[in-house]
């Protein structure tokens, strides 16, 4: 792969026709090849997926929940998230691109998982313990940095270990994994909230920690070995992603089509209490059907965008967003609100294709910089279209307004995929491909499918 001057890479080329250490290389493309290694491997990464999920998914919003019950408005909760998301914007280069290189014996991202997974525990069994805003306040934030470090490494985990070819199937693996999680957690998690809420809280804490500690002592991490020349700086995995300046058009894409699924997510919970009057074991129940729904859709929808391609499923996509924003207007129970959110998950597993364009374009030695750039982006413009969502159900008491802010701003981002493909079909090769040895004008084999190509190394991109 082609390099920048800070970063040594030992197992695909630095510089267009040099060829890296045969030992090394040839060690990379037996554990590609070990086909069991890999399904084992996807196995123990969607089970500590599944711990995290089946935490998280309730821990979340109750956190929300409960800072408004104190006082919080809507709009600070809103301002919260986004200065998270600000914040990780920059803090999740420095962990993505120290992953991608780092030399540890127990791999590239398992030592930062772990380092973050005694501060995300503390942090879930401190909060439902206190009582104060600051306090509250303090340890939320603890939380989403430290869940988001371990966000910005794990996950890499499902993309090094998998070949090219597959990679939007097993996104569907552990979508399924999440969902049938989130279903626990949504139904089972969400009527203990109105019993016991801080038993939730706790369980979330034992369960998320002891499931992932498993998942990182099973898995394999392929022998990429990739270490910097000189210590971190935050144009280096920035310089990395972006040596083709065309990859930012597909970034901005990729960040606004984040932009009405995370709005959504985040406000659905206050929309059902306030808009619906629903309880909390109400809306767990309601929210749980549709992830049902997810588990059963979220694999097939990974083997569309393989076989298909990226832009046939973000036109769907966005059919099914449109259908959901519509019907968001008439709904006043929670039957209505089963509908929304099967039309969410049915919705959901649809989004890794924006990711997808991005991860066959990309090269796995740097991918800790290619995808935290993305994050970069993503998590900057998130946090900005949330606190300006918070600010618009503030003057306007309207959580359908938000809705439909999101819903142009992924709107938005569907046709600046479509640029994103044009431009490729007009240029030369992107990286990846003149890493794998593909002709320069493979990205521009492209037939009607929405940009299927017949070339195998950049189909359904």
């Amino acid at each position: 792969m082609m390099q920048d001057e800070e970063s040594a890479e030992t197992v695909i080329p630095a510089i267009e026709g040099v060829t890296p250490p045969s030992a090394t290389n040839s060690a990379l493309t037996t554990f590609y090849a070990d086909r069991k290694r890999m399904w084992s491997n996807v196995l123990w990464i969607t089970f500590g997926q599944f711990g995290m999920s089946v935490s998280m998914t309730i821990v979340e919003p109750l956190m929300n929940l409960r800072l408004k019950a104190i006082g919080v408005s809507e709009s600070s909760v809103g301002l919260l998230t986004s200065a998270n998301l600000w914040a990780v914007s920059f803090l999740v280069m420095y962990f993505s691109w120290k992953s991608d290189h780092s030399t540890s014996r127990l791999g590239r991202r398992t030592p930062y998982t772990l380092l973050s997974l005694p501060f995300i525990a503390v942090a879930l069994v401190l909060f439902p313990l206190s009582t104060q805003k600051w306090v509250l306040i303090t340890l939320m934030l603890t939380y989403f940095f430290f869940n988001d470090m371990k966000a910005s490494t794990y996950p890499l985990l499902a993309i090094d270990c998998v070949s090219k070819e597959v990679l939007a199937r097993v996104s569907g693996l552990v979508a399924i994994t999440v969902s049938m999680a989130g279903f626990l957690s949504t139904r089972l998690g969400a009527k203990m909230a109105d019993v016991n809420p801080k038993g939730v809280f706790f369980i979330a804490a034992a369960v998320m920690t002891s499931m992932t500690l498993i998942a990182l002592w099973r898995i394999k991490e392929p022998p990429v070995y990739h270490p910097a020349k000189s210590s971190f700086n935050l144009l280096a995995p920035i310089k990395i992603a972006c040596r083709d300046k065309r990859i930012l058009v597909l970034i901005v894409a990729v960040a606004l089509l984040n932009s009405f699924p995370m709005i959504f997510k985040t406000w659905v919970w206050f929309y059902a209490k306030s808009k619906l009057g629903l309880t909390i074991g109400d809306t767990g129940v309601a929210i749980s059907w549709g992830l049902l729904l997810q588990v059963a859709f979220s694999y097939p929808a990974g083997w569309l965008i393989d076989r298909f391609g990226s832009y046939l499923a973000l036109c769907i996509q966005w059919l099914i967003m449109l259908t959901l924003v519509l019907s968001s207007i008439h709904v006043t129970n929670s039957h209505g609100l089963v509908l929304l959110m099967s039309l969410y998950f049915l919705f959901l597993p649809l989004q890794v294709a924006g990711d997808t364009i991005l991860w066959r374009t990309m090269d796995k030695a740097d991918t800790g910089s290619y995808t935290s750039t993305v994050a970069l982006v993503r998590n900057f413009s998130t946090g900005t279209v949330i606190a300006i969502s918070g600010f618009l159900i503030k003057w306007t008491g309207s959580y359908i307004v938000a809705f439909w802010f999101g819903f142009g701003l992924s709107s938005i981002a569907l046709v600046v995929f479509f640029i994103y493909r044009n431009i490729m079909r007009n240029g030369r090769s992107s990286p990846a491909s003149i890493a794998t040895g593909n002709k320069p004008d493979d990205i521009k084999k492209s037939d009607s499918r929405f940009g299927a190509s017949p070339n195998p190394s950049v189909a359904a991109v």
